[in-house]
């Protein structure tokens, strides 16, 4: 991305305009600095998209690991941070990641280290499940805070003083901004350099890196249905009973949610749903869903959400006309009129 952030500094120079956004909003001198946590198993898009917003924002950026040393990403990454906590310079904003969370999540030095800085009054962006490293630490009492969709509910049950909110990609309040999952870092991180630096910077730095930014947006509708699918169907669902050839469709919207596979079996269609139907009922008693469904003949199960709404999961196996042994699966869920959960 070195080019674009070139490209922003030719512009500044040449005090072109672009729309609302001044060119000149990106200066050889950076005035601001994040600060970026690191830690074993981050994910890499949760700091590194907003790495490159903050950079191409004109934006001095640091990263900080516990004790400095090299930490290995999520997906194995090796990342060699600039400053431990004992040596990390001030800044204006301090990014908390998510990704594999285990060793900080619950690391008192971290807590410490965090609310040591908002003492000091830099802001904090949490990206992702990153939320729970601030709930732990006790910041995000009796805040608005949200984080990646798979994880509100679980935000609620462990940090009843936070207000968790559903499908919303940024959530600012106040001193402490969050996000929901992954490339909603980059919306959070486009926020930060709005309250930064204005919002003709941040519409500038989001237009030259042809990122689809809408400042007020929320989450995309289909995120609700799709996150409360739970299940898919893996080769360990079929056992010896045949395999996933390919995943033909995954497509929805904020009341519904499909999932289509093509499975070869030497299996019979109906056969081959009732093994599917089995190995479902019993994943689903192991999740403590509730409730906790049984394998159905007609492969149809409702239960309620955690606000309360009615959805209908159901399963349907056909055989794929003029392929032997090949089988189409449907896995679906579709939110129900009021009154009708089961």
């Amino acid at each position: 991305m070195r080019s674009i952030r070139h490209l922003l500094l030719v512009l500044a120079l040449l005090g072109l305009a672009h729309g609302s956004a001044r060119a000149d909003a990106v200066v050889p001198n950076p005035d601001k600095k994040i600060a970026i946590l690191l830690f074993d198993g981050v994910d890499i898009i949760d700091f590194a998209g907003p790495f490159e917003v903050f950079l191409s924002a004109g934006m001095d950026v640091v990263t900080v690991s516990p004790d400095g040393k090299s930490v290995t990403s999520a997906g194995g990454m090796k990342i060699a941070p600039s400053h431990g906590y004992a040596d990390a310079p001030a800044a204006d904003a301090v990014l908390v990641p998510g990704g594999g969370i285990g060793r900080v999540v619950g690391d008192s030095a971290t807590h410490a280290w965090l609310r040591t800085r908002q003492a000091r009054g830099e802001l904090l962006l949490g990206v992702c499940n990153g939320a729970f490293t601030l709930a732990r630490a006790g910041l995000l009492d009796g805040l608005r805070a949200t984080t990646t969709a798979d994880n509100v509910d679980a935000l609620r049950r462990a940090h009843p003083r936070v207000q968790v909110v559903r499908n919303a990609r940024v959530v600012d309040s106040g001193r402490i901004v969050t996000t929901g999952g992954l490339s909603a870092g980059i919306d959070g991180a486009l926020h930060l350099v709005t309250r930064l630096k204005g919002a003709g910077r941040a519409q500038f730095v989001a237009e030259v890196l042809e990122y689809n930014w809408q400042p007020e947006g929320s989450f995309l509708p289909a995120l609700r249905a799709f996150h409360l699918m739970h299940q898919t169907v893996a080769d360990s669902d079929l056992g010896d009973a045949g395999r996933i050839e390919t995943l033909v469709s995954t497509e929805g919207d904020e009341r519904r949610w499909q999932y289509v596979w093509h499975v070869r079996s030497s299996l019979d269609s109906t056969a081959l749903a009732a093994r599917i139907d089995t190995s479902l009922a019993a994943e689903r008693q192991q999740m403590g869903m509730q409730p906790p469904f049984t394998a159905s003949p007609g492969h149809r199960w409702r239960f309620t959400d955690s606000d309360g709404h009615p959805w209908e999961e159901t399963l349907q196996v056909t055989p794929v006309a003029g392929t032997p042994q090949l089988h189409e699966v449907r896995l679906g869920i579709v939110r129900q009129p009021a009154g009708t959960g089961g």
